[in-house]
């Protein structure tokens, strides 16, 4: 991965954008349906309650060597990571649904091999080399929070999602995740939702609020006696770290057993120490993290000269289906897959020829992406546009 990119200084803490005071928790129930209305912060809807920013470094200066800097990577060295953090083999998915139930979450070590991994690094440097010719200086950013120094893959690219690359599709189907999957859902009938991730560049100072990614809207329960928390994983995503996550290279963090919790997930200025320091690490390059979405996480800091990138596949329930899978893998792609891989990619596989609108193009800045797929919808003519996007 690339060591000659961000620490700009230049950029303050929180990026150019005046940004709203926190709010009392970071519960976003609307989810997908959020009212974006007119904001110019590059975030997506399910976290539009993530853009009050990190107070805590209001007043450095994004510099490797700045006081603040210095003093929060030494505590981290002494402190940061989820003591006991077990890695679970390949060979034992009972284990690795055991953990991902009682935690939310569980880290699978050896999932990628070499060949897939440097082809991932290579094809992630790719996609943040296009993210960051409009955004040269990292100010931009974009995904949750829309915090500076940071990206999203899914949320960069203007198709929403990854599957256009081949490296992202070898993800869906693997001898080493396959099997937990199996265990967790209860059922091999689950389907992939979309594929995307996220980057922490070097010199992301601020931490990133506790959220839930919310694809759905709350069920609609007259009663009110259930809720989402209240059922089985409907949505499962699974990153897979390109470098070693250590405790400064802004490593996930992971709030254990908050998946079915109905507490108020807290602002920044209200978390705990101990939240902050509930990061997935140490662990290594290749290691699966599978993470019910509902349970409580958020980036930390990357205070060092690594990219930190982590591609994911997102997975649905058996019994869950929701706005957020739309069709985005080309025919091509999906012909290349193993059998279970194409059957669990149905939803998400466009017809053969077809084009998949915003496919291969990356920009954090969303009115850029979206004047790109109208241009291609423009050139499909209205009748097939209209048609295109009746179908997603």
């Amino acid at each position: 991965m690339r060591k000659d990119v961000g620490w700009n200084a230049t950029v303050p803490p929180n990026g150019f954008i005046n940004r709203p005071s926190s709010t009392a928790n970071n519960d976003n129930p609307d989810g997908l349906s959020t009212n974006m209305g007119e904001i110019e912060i590059e975030t997506t809807p399910e976290h539009l309650n993530l853009v009050a920013g990190d107070p805590a470094c209001a007043e450095w200066t994004r510099r490797h060597d700045d006081p603040g800097v210095s003093a929060l990577r030494e505590h981290l060295r002494a402190n940061n990571g989820i003591r006991g953090l077990e890695l679970v083999s390949p060979d034992d998915p009972q284990r690795a649904a055991e953990l991902f139930h009682r935690d939310g979450f569980v880290a699978i070590k050896d999932a990628l091999n070499q060949d897939l991994l440097d082809r991932l690094r290579v094809a992630a440097d790719t996609a943040i080399e296009q993210l960051m010719a409009d955004d040269p200086d990292c100010s931009a950013g974009g995904g949750a929070g829309g915090l500076p120094h940071r990206y999203s893959f899914g949320g960069g690219s203007a198709s929403r999602h990854m599957l256009h690359v081949r490296e992202w599709c070898e993800l869906i189907d693997m001898p080493t995740t396959t099997p937990a999957l199996n265990a967790i859902f209860g059922s091999p009938d689950y389907v992939v939702g979309g594929a995307g991730g996220d980057i922490a560049m070097p010199g992301a100072i601020e931490y990133q609020g506790l959220h839930s990614d919310n694809m759905w809207s709350e069920l609609p329960d007259p009663t009110g006696a259930v809720t989402m928390r209240d059922v089985p994983v409907p949505v499962l995503t699974i990153n897979f770290p390109l470098i070693d996550l250590t405790f400064e290279n802004g490593p996930i963090r992971q709030i254990p057993a908050t998946q079915r919790s109905r507490a108020p997930i807290p602002s920044l200025a209200n978390e705990p120490e101990w939240m902050k320091l509930s990061t997935v690490c140490p662990a290594p390059a290749g290691t699966a993290i599978f993470r019910d979405i509902r349970a409580w996480h958020g980036g930390t800091p990357n205070l060092s000269r690594d990219v930190r990138a982590m591609p994911n596949v997102e997975y649905y329930a058996p019994w869950f289906r929701s706005e957020g899978i739309m069709r985005c893998m080309p025919y091509e792609q999906w012909e290349q897959l193993s059998d279970h891989a194409q059957r669990i990619s149905r939803m998400v596989v466009c017809d053969k020829g077809e084009q998949v609108i915003g496919a291969g193009y990356m920009d954090p800045r969303r009115k850029k992406r979206e004047a790109y797929k109208q241009q291609q919808l423009d050139a499909l003519g209205e009748k097939s546009a209209k048609a295109y996007l009746a179908r997603l």
